[in-house]
């Protein structure tokens, strides 16, 4: 082909991939903007004449130009005959024009019916609240001076509660107040410009502040402003018996470490997520495609893995970018949960099947093979047909339209040659990709709700949510036919697992099967809620160990050795393994008090960390290492011992020479061969170098075992000693976050994971030695589970508790499996553990060096916490905790 035909090529291809987008773009705004007009008219349907009088006032009151509007809150907490008490006064200024001042002054309205906020009492900043404070007067009357004088109105709510030990405030004896701005009636295009909460606690420290504008803040008061729409402020008091003082207090070093390590803004959030899949698209999924693409083709399957990985980045970032003030229309907004889905569910595994075929197949996949994939498609349709004829509307006839217009011309735009030979082979799969994207876009963002339950309605909003997932299904099932090699997984596995997953929809139609612990359907999981579906990439982590366990297990049995994957799949096990921290707390809208910059943290740290524990360099030695049979692993390890026993004969000779050489009973001459003879210098006068390497050669072995059996052994070893501290971790964990059980469970699961990979890939570890090469697993391990404890709202005692709980557990954990090891591979030579290791060497070096370790810990979390609950000296000496401002900047008024 020549440029000029190449260059047509590519012009060509972007039209077409252009035209895609757009047809996706037009089913996705038609299919939204008839369920929302379905939405609308079922909201206008079960609204009284009050609703509707209370639309119409809010809309009235949100006019653009209207007069200014401004109000204060006055928060005083303090204690009132043994109970506890938070009393809110609310005062708001308007101006004598404002319309707000008839319908306040004829009783018509009531200031607390438009209140910009409400306050929630609770425990802890992530989630304790369990009442509101509640009106204790009715709203106070409407002064005003003069007929062109500003009026005020105002009104109080309270709230009592028992004490530091009650149900509404949890153990910590902590007083949290969010205050939010629920109904958008702040700032632009709201009701009110702003409002300034006042918190005064006489008795209590002001701990911490998050959201707003800090106008100013002292220990026991602080004064702040929300502005914008949407906007939620969460102030933390500490327990009583601060004492009474005023004035304000510098936030000390350690505070401001402690809001750092625990509290992040939303860009800082952002980019530990953003850096994590690049860490991994770069370790893992761009060297597994530079391996394994045919060199003909590599440049093209590189830039079509680096475009995957970037509208990964770019989805996931863009569905969790947050909800406050949009910057599209309302009917639009699904738009970012259905963006990740399409891409996610449907398109990636779609892609990454054709891929598959082509490595096993060594041509472009054919509508024969890829038939399987294309069953969304028709469950779609079936969505939309639904659609129109339940609801007697033409809207869902939009993305059905769009895709019978653009398949047929991406189908023979490629067949045709206007991409030259590529594009013709590739013709199928493409024209297969864009139905499924369009539809996906459309039917795919799910039915809305429906005022009155429909079976039928029901039944095709959870296929349909089978069919985002459908892919997956599909691409672990093309997998273990590559590797099974079984005629009826073929033939008969698609209508078994057809049957088992549309199945499973039918059975659980009212039991919403993709998010157990969501009450609305999938329309507002998708598009309302985004993050639910930001969810769904992040718990199908997991099927990497199932697919590399598949993988390994079958190649064990035609094989022997590692496969020419090893190292590929060691580093995606290790990944996804870390990952399930965050598949089991999911992910969650940048800025939102569950915040998951710790998480996203930790798999950067994975990627780069496995990918350093297994260094390309050392193929062909661990290769070597790993394939030493059984008989030459004996023979080195006596070998070892020989060497040992020399070495610890010439220590003895050493000492018990001295007295010899002086009574003369032995001369210079027979010292020097006897030396000789304990191996102490070689044939050429040259210092024995050869311990070291015999030691490596020794304990770098596999004995002789396979691979899988060795990865078995030690992921059963590390899942067996990691349940003494899953019994008392879990269960803080099923309480602070409220994950679902499985999670929380396979979240436990990745001890037997870490412990697979260092069985199975033990070789090609960093390490001279069983104990070393678990020590430098350990320094990929820890970094990331100490990473999983930032930012996650703890309390600094509790923090330091789990810094320390962690670093001791992970050092017991993989020192055992090194020591474990070590007597492993002596016991397969027919040896005692003992004659290889000299425990007299083990109690003077390794337990000094865990003592080291774990003592340093201990002062390094006993500073960190005698630091942050002692008081400073300026200080009272009665105050429970320090004073911390928020880690986010607080500009003067």
């Amino acid at each position: 082909m020549t440029v000029g035909a190449g260059w047509r090529g590519r012009w060509v291809g972007g039209a077409l991939l252009l035209l895609v987008l757009l047809a996706a773009g037009a089913a996705h705004v038609g299919w939204v903007r008839g369920a929302d007009g379905l939405l609308a008219q079922a909201r206008d349907l079960s609204q009284g004449p009050e609703e509707k009088a209370y639309r119409v006032t809010d809309q009235r009151y949100r006019a653009e130009g209207h007069p200014p509007r401004t109000g204060t809150t006055e928060l005083r907490v303090f204690p009132d005959k043994g109970r506890w008490t938070a009393e809110a006064k609310h005062e708001l200024v308007l101006g004598a024009t404002d319309p707000m001042v008839k319908d306040l002054r004829t009783g018509d309205q009531t200031l607390s019916a438009w209140m910009p906020h409400m306050i929630w009492l609770g425990g802890t900043a992530d989630s304790c609240a369990v009442l509101a404070l509640v009106e204790d007067t009715e709203a106070g009357p409407l002064t005003q001076a003069t007929p062109t004088s500003t009026a005020y109105v105002s009104y109080t709510q309270k709230a009592t509660w028992a004490g530091p030990e009650s149900v509404s405030e949890c153990p910590e004896g902590h007083a949290t107040f969010t205050i939010g701005d629920t109904e958008d009636r702040l700032g632009k295009g709201g009701i009110y410009d702003s409002w300034t909460i006042t918190i005064d606690a006489p008795t209590r420290p002001v701990l911490s502040v998050k959201g707003g504008t800090v106008l100013s803040q002292g220990e026991h008061r602080a004064e702040l402003r929300l502005r914008k729409r949407g906007e939620t402020l969460t102030v933390v008091l500490g327990p009583p018996g601060a004492g009474q003082t005023s004035g304000s207090h510098e936030q000390g070093a350690a505070a401001h470490l402690g809001a750092l390590l625990q509290h992040e803004p939303p860009m800082r959030e952002a980019f530990w997520l953003t850096a994590a899949i690049a860490a991994v698209a770069l370790c893992w999924a761009m060297p597994f495609v530079r391996e394994w693409s045919p060199p003909a083709a590599r440049r093209r399957w590189t830039t079509l893995a680096t475009v995957a990985c970037v509208l990964t980045a770019a989805s996931l970032l863009y569905t969790l970018a947050g909800s406050d003030d949009p910057p599209w229309p309302g009917w639009l907004y699904p738009g970012r949960g259905a963006l990740l889905a399409v891409w996610w569910s449907v398109l990636l595994p779609y892609l990454l099947i054709a891929y598959l075929l082509r490595l096993t197949s060594g041509r472009a996949p054919l509508l024969p093979e890829l038939w399987p994939v294309f069953l969304p498609a028709a469950v779609l349709t079936g969505t939309a047909v639904v659609f129109a004829v339940v609801e007697g509307t033409l809207a869902p006839v939009v993305p059905l339209a769009a895709a019978a217009v653009v398949t047929p011309v991406v189908a023979y735009g490629l067949r045709g040659g206007l991409c030259g030979p590529v594009g013709r082979r590739w013709a199928t799969t493409a024209a297969g990709g864009a139905v499924l994207t369009v539809l996906a876009a459309g039917p795919g963002t799910a039915l809305p709700e429906r005022e009155e339950p429909f079976p039928v309605w029901e039944l095709s909003n959870n296929w349909t949510m089978w069919s985002l997932n459908w892919g997956w299904y599909a691409l672990v099932w093309y997998i273990a036919i590559a590797v099974e090699r079984r005629a009826w997984m073929e033939r008969l596995g698609w209508a078994l697992l057809f049957a088992y997953t549309a199945g499973l929809s039918v059975l659980q139609a009212w039991t919403p099967w993709w998010d157990p612990g969501y009450d609305d359907g999938p329309w507002w999981v998708i598009g309302r809620h985004p993050a639910n579906a930001a969810s769904f990439p992040v718990s199908q982590l997991g099927l990497v160990p199932a697919i590399a366990l598949l993988a390994l297990r079958a190649h064990a049995r035609r094989h022997d050795g590692w496969p020419p994957y090893i190292r590929t799949a060691a580093v995606g096990t290790g990944i996804a393994a870390v990952g399930s921290g965050l598949a089991a707390y999911e992910p969650t809208m940048f800025g939102s008090t569950a915040q998951r910059g710790g998480y996203y943290l930790a798999l950067l740290i994975a990627a780069l960390g496995f990918t350093w524990l297994l260094p390309p360099d050392d193929e062909k030695r661990a290769v070597r290492l790993h394939d030493t049979t059984a008989a030459a692993h004996n023979r080195r390890m006596h070998a070892l011992l020989k060497d040992q026993t020399l070495a610890a004969g010439r220590r003895e000779f050493l000492t018990a020479s001295r007295t010899a050489l002086a009574a003369g009973e032995l001369t210079a001459r027979q010292w020097s061969a006897r030396w000789r003879g304990l191996g102490a210098l070689g044939p050429r006068g040259t210092a024995p170098q050869h311990s070291v390497d015999l030691r490596l050669a020794a304990l770098g072995t596999s004995g002789g075992r396979s691979a899988l059996r060795n990865g078995t052994a030690a992921g059963v070893l590390l899942a067996a000693l990691s349940v003494p501290w899953l019994a008392y971790t879990v269960p803080p964990s099923l309480s602070a976050d409220f994950p679902y059980d499985v999670q929380v469970w396979a979240y436990g699961l990745r001890w037997a994971v870490y412990g697979f990979v260092y069985g199975y890939a033990y070789s090609w570890l960093r390490g001279g030695s069983p104990i070393g090469k678990s020590l430098c697993l350990l320094t990929v391990v820890l970094p990331a589970e100490l990473a999983q404890l930032l930012y996650r709202g703890l309390e600094p005692r509790r923090f330091a508790e789990q810094l320390l709980l962690t670093t001791g557990n992970c050092l017991a954990l993989f020192l055992i499996l090194g020591l474990y090891w070590e007597a492993r591979l002596v016991r397969v030579a027919g040896l005692r553990w003992g004659q290889i290791r000299n425990f007299r060497s083990l109690s003077a070096a390794a337990v000094p060096a865990t003592t080291v370790l774990v003592a340093s810990a201990t002062a390094l979390a006993t500073a960190i916490v005698g630091v942050w609950i002692v008081p400073d000296d300026a200080a009272p000496a009665d105050s429970g905790a320090s004073v911390s401002v928020s880690s986010e900047p607080s500009p003067a008024p």
